[in-house]
């Protein structure tokens, strides 16, 4: 009996949130993995040292990469840096990499306690509403990347593990004093140079280019012209959330659900209690329970009590503590009783089955709502989302058969109240529109089906609550453009040509005469060119273009006073000819406490960054990988 109202207490309730979402989940939601994508979506591309990484793996860490790029970059990225093509090669090798580490992590007896996952997950702030954990937006949001509540433990888990791994080895790395003094010598050290520049400026306009040089440059340079191909579509996009926006919910439906809540509210007060068991009801067991009941009345400590006395032996160690309920963790006749008590007071003798318990309140938590008014948007939306699933449900249904061999999706979105959206041109990098950058829709657009067969593309499921069916409106195949369509391009181009020809015909002058020992402050003003000067500049060159302030750091230092030369064209075109002055190194002793200190700490962490990557690359060097061999063409 006691075993099995132990086995049913809650312990924390933040624990229970999260177990029970799990095994709820894992039993009735269906797994992202089997969802809509085939086979090849759940096939095998690669194992390492045994674990297999699936298409859905590379599919997940690639949407996670795409959106990390385009928080980081915005809409100034352009459309095929997110391509499949470019991020698939990247994304896997830093698969590989993590599935080496946390093989080595996991043989290292590396782990983490289920309660130590639990505690992560319910104080992670995107799944806590109003202060308090929220089951419904912890499954909301883990569905949005792919997961399910075992499946998204699991990566908590394995990131844990691999980030003990990593620190522990970073926080092992130490810097010497000597090596620090050469990086603050080198890192804080100041160069003195002088340079002329020879400008581009409007001179290309100034050239002159016959029709005989383009048409030759054409011919010469014909195969480089070929257009990309390009197509437009029109596309209908189902989502649970365009959905949402357009429906209501009465003030009537939120006091509903608002209520429900404060029902569960009040139904998940905490209380934590302690007992002391007796078992039996023969003459030996009341004697026991005599004798307790006299030490408590005489005032003695429950805890010192528990330990002497209770026949629960899974408890008297802790001073009887039995944990938290919320009312439903003990059988009946044992919550009626704590329910009665305040904190601090014992219970007369109950019992349960075949014993006697004495119980103590040792804590209680009374879980206040918050105010419809603080609930009202969150429970709106709520409400929302759960109605427009159905509908996004029964929409999708009729999408599939209405699409089935559809001639035009404006016909078929009219049927369903919707819109067909048409697309500009794009090519296989992907369009402007987001949707029309994920792989797998510009995969279907480019495919034999509708591009060649001219059927609707199938139902795409993007994500369990995103849909998307395509159809081609215009195809435009690979062509060589014409010269009329190149013409100002191409003289733009020679004319540039030139210009950059008689520029360096100049600076190949002034460098021959810097060479035979002209200065440089004779060159510029025989040319009648500025001559610029920069004293003590650091490697941030504050306000000299980047390219310059690089160049100079990589220059020799002078010996014996003599200047060292030097020339490089900039990013403008124009020419740039340097005369290296002076070089000196910063002290270390000369630098304040606090400088010194975030001296040695910078160095540290990148003395530890690098040991840990050579590492890394070492332990994936030696590691068990086997890639498709065509994973990375497709």
């Amino acid at each position: 009996m006691l075993q099995n109202m132990r086995n049913n207490m809650k312990g924390t309730v933040a624990f229970m949130i999260v177990g029970f979402l799990a095994f709820i989940m894992a039993a009735s939601l269906v797994d992202l993995s089997g969802t809509g994508y085939g086979t090849h979506y759940n096939s095998d591309i690669a194992t390492v040292n045994g674990e297999v990484i699936t298409e859905r793996d590379l599919q997940i860490a690639l949407g996670q990469e795409r959106q990390r790029l385009q928080a980081q970059f915005g809409n100034s990225l352009p459309a095929e840096f997110l391509s499949d093509e470019r991020l698939r090669g990247p994304v896997l090798e830093s698969l590989v990499q993590r599935t080496v580490l946390l093989d080595k992590a996991n043989n290292g007896s590396m782990t983490v306690s289920d309660s130590g996952l639990d505690k992560l997950i319910t104080e992670m702030p995107e799944f806590q509403n109003n202060g308090r954990f929220d089951a419904n937006l912890f499954v909301q949001n883990i569905r949005q990347i792919g997961y399910t509540p075992m499946s998204f433990r699991a990566l908590l888990r394995d990131d844990v593990i691999t980030n003990q791994l990593r620190n522990g080895l970073v926080s092992t790395a130490f810097v010497t004093d000597r090596e620090l003094k050469q990086l603050v010598a080198l890192s804080r050290q100041t160069r003195d140079f002088s340079w002329i520049t020879l400008p581009l400026a409007d001179l290309p306009e100034q050239m002159t280019v016959s029709a005989e040089e383009i048409q030759s440059y054409y011919d010469e340079n014909k195969s480089l012209y070929n257009t990309q191909e390009k197509i437009s579509v029109e596309y209908i996009e189902l989502k649970v959330s365009d959905i949402a926006d357009t429906l209501e919910i009465s003030e009537g439906e939120i006091q509903q659900q608002y209520q429900q809540e404060v029902n569960d509210y009040a139904l998940s007060t905490e209380r934590e209690a302690a007992h002391i068991m007796i078992e039996g009801d023969d003459d030996a067991a009341q004697k026991k329970l005599a004798e307790v009941q006299e030490k408590l009345a005489a005032g003695e400590d429950f805890a010192a009590l528990a330990a002497d006395y209770s026949d629960d032996f899974g408890s008297k160690e802790s001073g009887g503590n039995l944990g938290v309920t919320t009312g439903d963790a003990f059988p009946d006749a044992f919550e009626a009783a704590l329910v009665e008590l305040s904190v601090g007071d014992v219970s007369e003798p109950i019992q349960v089955d075949n014993a006697t318990h004495i119980i103590k309140l040792l804590s209680l938590k009374e879980n206040t709502p918050p105010t419809f008014e603080e609930s009202q948007a969150r429970i709106e939306s709520e409400l929302k989302s759960l109605q427009a699933e159905e509908i996004f449900i029964e929409q999708l249904t009729e999408l599939k058969d209405l699409t089935y061999n559809a001639e035009s999706l404006k016909e078929v979105a009219e049927q369903l109240d919707l819109t067909a959206q048409t697309s500009g041109l794009f090519t296989r990098a992907g369009g402007d529109e987001a949707v029309l950058r994920d792989n797998r829709v510009v995969d279907a657009a480019f495919s034999d089906q509708v591009l060649q067969e001219g059927y609707t593309s199938d139902v795409l499921e993007l994500s369990p609550d995103h849909i998307v069916v395509i159809n081609l409106l215009e195809h435009q195949p690979v062509r060589t453009l014409t010269l009329d369509e190149k013409r100002t391009e191409l003289e733009a181009e020679l004319k540039l040509a030139k210009a950059k020809e008689q520029v360096a015909k100049q600076a190949a002058e002034l460098q021959a005469a810097l060479e035979s020992g002209t200065a440089l402050d004779i060159l510029a003003e025989k040319n009648d060119l500025p001559l610029n000067k920069e004293v003590a500049i650091s490697r941030e060159g504050s306000g000299q273009p980047p390219e310059l302030v690089e160049h100079i750091f990589s220059l020799s230092r002078p010996e014996s006073d003599k200047p060292v030369h030097s020339s490089l064209y900039l990013s403008n075109n124009d020419y740039v000819l340097v005369s290296l002055l002076a070089v000196a190194d910063a002290v270390f002793d000369d630098l304040t406490e606090e400088e010194q200190r975030g001296a040695r700490l910078s160095l540290a962490r990148s003395a530890s960054t690098d040991e840990f990557r050579a590492w890394q690359s070492l332990i994936v060097d030696k590691a068990d990988v086997d890639i498709s061999g065509s994973i990375l063409a497709n």
